[in-house]
């Protein structure tokens, strides 16, 4: 029998005869089987885990052990146990700080690419690459198969793998304990102090998972209206007028 809300008393035979057990399974406890009750469901708060710090962008799950809050842009959030040890904690921030910046590039670039990138084709006499009704090259639209193949790719594929293996010779040579620090800053806008330095690489973190989230959302939202991200909402990409007059006609 489970009563996480105390609902039998004290004197009830089947309290007294031991059969009430505990709501959570193996998976609701800490590596120490105590009970976690974040929302002070348990009447009896003595069966429950004492001092038992919770996730902050999770509530309900106990934080994880590396994620102390320390790291910049670090709110607990691990539901799947990535960082499960220091090699794998430095691993993911390498990847998260890296796809971050992509996609802030990219969720800037795609929206510029709708607007510019006909008249700039046609002024310099060449065809336009982009996919049907106008929209970005992704994969959900067909897209990636408008680029020049082979030059495009192999232009591509090696301009990464350099950075990439640049970067990992680098490595072998010396240890960086911030995997996010390229030594790029030429308007010195990473700051001075420790602190400065904290906000802005939280900053940087906030910005580039949200880009990733707009730039998914962007090829999405393609993919299931048929039409370029910029005439879906013409409201932030174009001049007030051309956007009222688009949306009029729509109607």
């Amino acid at each position: 029998i489970f009563d996480p809300l105390g609902l039998y008393p004290e004197n009830s035979p089947e309290r007294m005869a031991g059969l009430i057990e505990p709501l959570e399974t193996s998976m609701a406890r800490n590596a120490n089987n105590d009970i976690l009750d974040p929302l002070r469901l348990y009447s009896d708060q003595s069966i429950v885990a004492p001092d038992l710090e919770m996730s902050a962008s999770l509530p309900f799950v106990a934080r994880p052990a590396l994620l102390d809050g320390t790291l910049p842009g670090d709110r607990g959030f691990d539901p799947f146990n990535f960082a499960s040890n220091p090699s794998a904690l430095q691993w993911q921030r390498k990847a998260e700080i890296k796809h971050a910046r992509l996609a802030m590039l990219a969720s800037a670039g795609w929206p510029i690419a709708e607007l510019l990138h006909k008249d700039i084709a046609s002024s310099f006499h060449l065809p336009t690459l982009l996919a049907s009704g106008d929209r970005v090259p992704s994969i959900l639209n067909d897209g990636l198969s408008h680029g020049g193949f082979p030059a495009f790719w192999i232009a591509t594929i090696a301009a990464a793998s350099y950075i990439e293996f640049s970067e990992i010779a680098e490595e072998n040579l010396s240890m960086k304990l911030n995997p996010a620090e390229l030594g790029f800053d030429p308007f010195n806008l990473g700051g001075k102090t420790e602190k400065e330095q904290h906000y802005m690489q939280e900053a940087e973190l906030f910005n580039g998972r949200l880009g990733m989230l707009a730039i998914t959302g962007f090829a999405i939202q393609e993919w299931f209206l048929n039409s370029a991200v910029v005439d879906q909402i013409p409201i932030f990409f174009k001049p007030l007028n051309v956007a009222m007059e688009q949306l009029m006609n729509a109607q």
